[in-house]
Parts: C-alpha cells; structure tokens; sequence
C-alpha cells in the first residue's frame, strides 16, 4: 500500500482477552487511510494467532513477532517502521470510537497542532461505563497541569512523527511512566491539545500497567514532574 496519512501503533503482551475488540475498532473506523502496526512483544497466550488471522484479512495489518522486549522498544520500534505523517497510538485492552481518527486528524490540520489527546470514558472488565476521564484541553493549560500530573491518556494520543523523532522518542529509564516523560519533551516547545470529547473507552482493570506497578509510577513520576518544571522555568 501507498505510504497512509495515520499509522496506529499497538504493543501486544498476552493481550488475548480484549484484543478482538480492540482490533475491531481500529479497522472499524471510518476514517480509511490508515495502516495498523502491532508489535507482538512475546507473548505467549493465543494473540498471535488473533493477530495474523486479522492480517490474512485486512492488508492495513502489518504484524511483527519476536521476543519480548518491554513496551518502550516496542513502541519505538513500531513508530521506526511506520510510514504515516501521524501516529495513531491504541493499547490492547482499550476500545477507540469509530470516528476517532477521523476527528483526531480533522482537529490536528485545522489547529495546526504536533500531539493531540482526547477524553475518555473509564469501562471495566465488562465494558460497562465507571468513570469519565476529562482532561484540560489546550496548550497553555497542557503545560501547566503537566507539572503536577500526565496530561493526556496514552492510548488516546495522536502526534506528527517527525516532531516524535526530533525529540528522541520513548526512554527506557522512564518504564511504566514514558509517555508523560515524552510529553515534558514537547508541551513546553509546541503546541498540543486535547479534544473534549470521548473518543476512547479506556479500560480500568487490575492487570492493566498502572495497576500492578504503582508505587514506582508515582515515585518515577515525582523525577519526571521534577524536569517540567525545570522545562517550564527555562525554556526558550
């Protein structure tokens, strides 16, 4: 296929239980123009064989397999062999509304933004609806709620590639907490919002990586707070 506008970058780790329904909603959307990566990361329940009964069906899907590596490389080894201008993230127990690359990439032209984010609505194990998750919207109020918490849901993110690259992408020393880390990186240098209004069900469950390793999110997250306030202090 021709180099698509958006790539959607997917790490699968034993993500069996809610792959299909993640996977459907990204193939599912309605905005086309789009290619689908998902890094298998070893995993050693039935994903794989999910993964390549999709690609034999939808030539979107492009499936890499190998060892487990941990999340950060593979993310960064999936926005390495993309080939979009914007990458889509998406995670494997979270579900996308049908419209969302489609707003998300409609309000990134027309705001002339690097990184966009929405709102979420929280699910359970069910899929039934507990919370909503609002976050600030715009860029001077992203960066100032960045020095105290992460200011957009990961898997909810849409950012250039090119801006990705230019500031080095995901960092190994900042595990479970990357993704604010890499936000301290850009907030502060360009312009990023969040559209308010839910465009992922992201799933609250205690298997899901802000779970199972909290104490060392929080106290990694103090380190990362520590360097958006030296970036907001200093920067240019």
């Amino acid at each position: 296929m021709n180099s698509p506008q958006i790539s959607v970058v997917m790490s699968v780790y034993n993500g069996e239980k809610y792959l299909k329904e993640a996977v459907d909603s990204i193939l599912n959307q309605t905005f086309r123009d789009f290619e689908f990566i998902v890094i298998n990361d070893g995993s050693a329940d039935g994903s794989l064989e999910i993964l390549k009964e999709y690609e034999r069906k939808d030539i979107r899907v492009r499936i890499i397999s190998r060892e487990n590596k941990g999340l950060v490389n593979s993310l960064n080894e999936g926005v390495s062999i993309s080939k979009g201008e914007y990458i889509a993230r998406m995670d494997t127990d979270d579900v996308s509304t049908t419209e969302r690359l489609e707003k998300q990439i409609r309000f990134m032209k027309e705001n002339n933004l690097v990184l966009c984010g929405s709102w979420a609505t929280g699910i359970n194990e069910k899929g039934e609806t507990v919370s909503r998750l609002d976050y600030t919207p715009g860029p001077k109020g992203i960066r100032f709620y960045s020095l105290i918490h992460n200011p957009f849901i990961h898997p909810s993110v849409m950012f250039r590639k090119e801006i990705f690259e230019k500031v080095g992408g995901y960092k190994e020393n900042f595990k479970y907490i990357e993704d604010y880390e890499l936000w301290t990186r850009i907030v502060f240098k360009y312009k990023t919002s969040n559209i308010k209004e839910s465009l992922i069900k992201y799933r609250i469950h205690s298997e899901q990586i802000t779970k199972k390793n909290n104490l060392v999110m929080r106290l990694r997250g103090l380190k990362v707070r520590l360097f958006a306030i030296c970036r907001f202090l200093f920067r240019s």
